[in-house]
């Protein structure tokens, strides 16, 4: 048997910069509506399985029929569906090096074999290649982020578009957990293309993350499909009332993009001799520096919790809130008088 790697869940305390969750818990309003919201929970009852006043409000955000959304237990259970269907034992997954790597978890879930088109260190790479490797290979399945996670790279739509009309026989996960950092989105083109699929979720610029809401988008036909295999009750009641309370409230959620987004440059655009910080379009950046090692510990020791990697040169940092930026900074410049 297959041995599978386990699901890494984050346990940690201190500040909290590894998760890309925004820093900031909802607001005083949200929280006094959900608290009203609890009083309507028919605690005894199963929750409504086919989500639908949720669906219907997510709709409306993403301008998409309710019919074409599936939505669970964070967009994770939308990829565990869709790579149900999709991949087995004689089916082959491919994805980009580096990116999610809960693509790789959910695929050994099925036995499927994993094939990675490395990147550059940027996290950019060669489509046309990217192209002609998925032709030769035979892949079942592709799937990448886009913003890249942990790259922060970004392929904009005429992109993506040229590696969806390459492949239409080929099932195409366009993975947007973090497009709203980024410019636009591909969900329109879901009726172009019945090979497309577009995953979302309210765990980041929502700020959502406990309640553990994600989504499916595609054409009707497919979202049929895949919703006569999907869980049944997936998605739990309260989950389901906070998440359309947190969508009535679009334009509060939206004001967190900008700061989030300056922060982001800022970091981007300081200049430092040894440290090198990635460009990107989500609400992370991507570092790297000749003593890695030493950088971690820094962090470690004003108790900075960020993401690491095995046998990797680089981390991932999230941006968070002014004063989290301040000590990202401050560990930076620290480093910089160590070093060189």
């Amino acid at each position: 048997m297959k041995k599978i790697e386990s699901y890494q869940t984050n346990t940690s305390k201190g500040i909290l910069l590894n998760a890309n969750e925004v820093s900031d818990n909802l607001s005083q309003q949200i929280k006094e509506e959900i608290k009203k919201g609890i009083d309507s929970i028919a605690f005894n009852r199963y929750p409504d399985t086919d989500c639908v006043e949720l669906r219907k409000k997510y709709g409306q955000y993403i301008n998409i029929s309710y019919e074409q959304i599936l939505c669970g237990n964070g967009s994770d259970q939308m990829l565990d569906l869709i790579m149900s269907y999709y991949l087995g034992p004689d089916k082959t997954m491919l994805t980009l090096s580096p990116d999610f790597g809960m693509y790789d978890y959910y695929a050994s879930r099925y036995g499927a074999n994993i094939l990675k088109f490395k990147c550059e260190k940027d996290g950019s790479f060669d489509i046309d290649e990217f192209i002609d490797y998925a032709k030769k290979q035979k892949v079942d399945l592709v799937i990448f982020s886009n913003p890249n996670n942990p790259t922060g790279h970004y392929l904009d739509n005429s992109q993506i578009l040229k590696i969806v009309e390459a492949l239409q026989d080929i099932p195409f996960i366009d993975d947007e957990a973090y497009i709203e950092f980024a410019c636009e989105s591909m969900i329109q083109y879901v009726n172009q293309y019945n090979n497309f699929y577009v995953t979302r979720t309210l765990s980041k610029v929502f700020g959502l993350a406990a309640i553990r809401t994600g989504f499916l988008i595609g054409s009707k036909q497919n979202i049929e499909i895949l919703s006569k295999i999907k869980v049944p009750y997936a998605l739990n009641s309260i989950s389901q009332m906070i998440a359309v309370v947190a969508l009535n409230h679009i334009d509060e959620v939206m004001e967190r993009i900008e700061p989030i987004k300056e922060r982001r440059n800022q970091l981007m655009n300081a200049e430092y001799k040894d440290i090198i910080v990635y460009p990107s379009s989500a609400n992370f950046v991507m570092v790297t520096c000749s003593n890695i090692s030493y950088l971690k510990q820094l962090f470690e020791n004003r108790k900075v919790i960020i993401r690491t990697y095995v046998d990797c040169d680089y981390v991932r940092i999230t941006i968070g809130n002014e004063e989290e930026l301040q000590i990202i900074l401050d560990v930076f410049d620290q480093y910089e008088r160590d070093t060189i």
